[in-house]
């Protein structure tokens, strides 16, 4: 049988997760659930925060955010053509992960078709991660006899890059020339960086605000280069991207 042919083969997207975060809960969550639920007709679950940090003003066990998964194929394919035509079909490169699962940013939920802003909810932002797998990699999260799955089967990120622009008729912008080079640096929009980078961020430099970020590859692994400002001071922010904060460096100014 070839490749073309056998099911088992063909990557297909499992689940979509959308996330808002808004570091606390009361009326502003509400609101965040309210937005979730009309762009996803779906009830949102909350988001409980896994530590306590006393900067960011959070404790553990607390609601930080609310999140909704999407496995409906038909669902998934609506809200997806909406979110992509919300990026006008563009998305860069860094965005694919090495299992080749696909996380973007979308800033303004009222950005989505027939959505209008509403005074009474504000602007919100979502995390949007999208899940391409091949059939079988159940076997890997069943609690009874799980296996690995082999790195023949699953799905790499030039792999997941093809898929999309074809299906969805994205256009991947640098593809695979970032990868290929550990010296290049990707610039990454301040709002698009991810809720976790943005809180290790401020509890490294609390009150400062974000001016730039870059996201490159230092001895294998990506990192989000983050600009920072505070008292007429200019901060250089490393923090890897699961959240853990690598460097903190004060800028000289030049003489």
């Amino acid at each position: 049988m070839s490749k073309a042919a056998n099911p088992m083969l063909v990557p297909s997207i499992t689940k979509v997760t959308v996330n808002i975060g808004v570091g606390e809960g009361g009326q502003r969550l509400q609101l965040a659930e309210k937005v979730l639920e009309v762009l996803t007709g779906m009830t949102p679950v909350r988001t409980l925060s896994t530590q306590t940090n006393r900067e960011l003003g959070t404790r553990r066990g607390a609601p930080i955010g609310c999140k909704v998964t999407i496995r409906n194929e038909e669902s998934i394919n609506s809200f997806l053509k909406d979110a992509f035509w919300v990026r006008q079909n563009t998305l860069p490169s860094y965005n694919f992960d090495n299992s080749g699962n696909l996380s973007f940013g979308i800033s303004d939920y009222t950005d989505f078709p027939d959505q209008k802003y509403d005074p009474d909810i504000g602007i919100f932002g979502m995390d949007i991660n999208v899940v391409l797998e091949r059939p079988g990699h159940r076997v890997s999260r069943r609690r009874q006899q799980s296996r690995r799955v082999s790195a023949s089967h699953r799905v790499g990120p030039e792999e997941s890059r093809k898929w999309f622009s074809k299906i969805y008729n994205l256009k991947i912008v640098g593809d695979g020339e970032e990868e290929e080079d550990e010296d290049d640096e990707i610039d990454v929009p301040v709002d698009e960086l991810p809720d976790n980078i943005k809180q290790a961020v401020e509890a490294a430099v609390p009150g400062g605000d974000i001016t730039e970020a870059e996201l490159e590859m230092e001895d294998g692994q990506q990192v989000y280069e983050v600009t920072v400002e505070k008292d007429g001071q200019e901060f250089e922010v490393e923090v890897s991207k699961d959240g853990e904060v690598l460097e903190v460096e004060l800028e000289e100014e030049e003489e």
